[in-house]
């Protein structure tokens, strides 16, 4: 997760720690959706992470909703075990 927190521009970066909810994941989606159509590295940097994590189909929001359920969310609730 620090490594796809770390491409992200500060403003994205800022509401993907404030999310809560799912809910939330749909509005970060699209920041990050016009973060990649606006800047060449960022989009160069998600899509290789999203390659090495298998889930280059993911739509942006299902990306963050992906780095944010199975990483932040899952680490504060103990919702998915530790491999």
């Amino acid at each position: 997760m620090n490594t796809f927190r770390s491409v992200l521009p500060l403003d994205v970066r800022n509401e993907f720690d404030e999310i809560m909810d799912r809910g939330n994941c749909a509005d970060v989606g699209f920041l990050l959706e016009e973060a990649r159509a606006c800047n060449v590295s960022v989009d160069t940097a998600v899509d290789s992470i999203v390659r090495a994590e298998m889930i280059d189909t993911f739509s942006n929001e299902e990306i963050v909703y992906f780095f944010w359920y199975y990483f932040a969310y899952a680490i504060e609730t103990g919702s998915v075990r530790e491999p």
